[in-house]
């Protein structure tokens, strides 16, 4: 079956010296693995485009039955150049990417998380303030989408902690949640919550769900 989709380069690793494996964060069939032959010839139009973070279009042969697929045509739709020129964002970018590469497995589908993870990578390209919001963004959305509401879990470990010293944290939670990406820009102030509590509490919601992303250990260093 052919398939057309768009999709996030999550990894790629050169096989056999002029191949890529690329494992690839599509919004029709969720993670999968692809093989792209002779993508790495001296000739090759493509070899930059399988970089991670890369935004792509591929045309692809789907077997069922099989683990990596043929890819046979691809494009390139966006590789977020003010991104990559900035350490901050790469790094909480590369995170977001981990965090999606570690949680599923092959082919489950997520619209939902490709639809905010895009929103979220499109307001890093564009802005340069509120960063730490729209990383929190990703991960209160992303828990949600895959089945767990962290809003909801009022009994979760972490969440009662916090309750004790920050009885509003459920609040500040909800505010991140319900933030506009696509207008929070034009706000000349920044969402209000004490944002020391706030990066105290993500780093262990983030350790505490996903503890071999191994980016993030890096990205909590930049949060302040």
């Amino acid at each position: 079956m052919k398939i057309k989709s768009h999709a996030f380069v999550l990894k790629t690793t050169i096989f056999k010296e002029s191949s890529l494996i690329i494992r690839l964060f599509t919004r029709e069939k969720g993670k999968s693995t692809y093989i792209v032959k002779a993508a790495m010839r001296q000739k090759s139009p493509n070899k930059a485009i399988y970089q991670q973070l890369n935004e792509i279009e591929i045309d692809y042969t789907h077997h069922p039955k099989k683990q990596i697929h043929p890819v046979y045509s691809v494009k390139l739709i966006c590789d977020w150049r003010n991104i990559c020129a900035d350490l901050k964002k790469i790094v909480l970018c590369t995170s977001m990417l981990e965090i999606i590469d570690k949680s599923y497995d092959e082919e489950i589908p997520d619209a939902d998380t490709y639809d905010t993870l895009k929103l979220v990578m499109n307001y890093f390209d564009k802005n340069n303030k509120n960063l730490n919001d729209a990383f929190y963004y990703f991960i209160l959305h992303f828990l949600k989408n895959s089945g767990y509401d962290i809003l909801s879990a009022r009994k979760h470990p972490i969440i009662l902690r916090f309750k004790q010293k920050t009885p509003n944290i459920l609040d500040d939670l909800n505010l991140i949640f319900d933030l506009d990406l696509n207008e929070m820009h034009k706000s000349k102030t920044s969402p209000y919550y004490d944002r020391k509590i706030m990066t105290r509490f993500m780093s262990e919601i983030v350790r505490y769900h996903f503890p071999d992303v191994k980016s993030f250990k890096v990205a909590k260093d930049l949060f302040s």
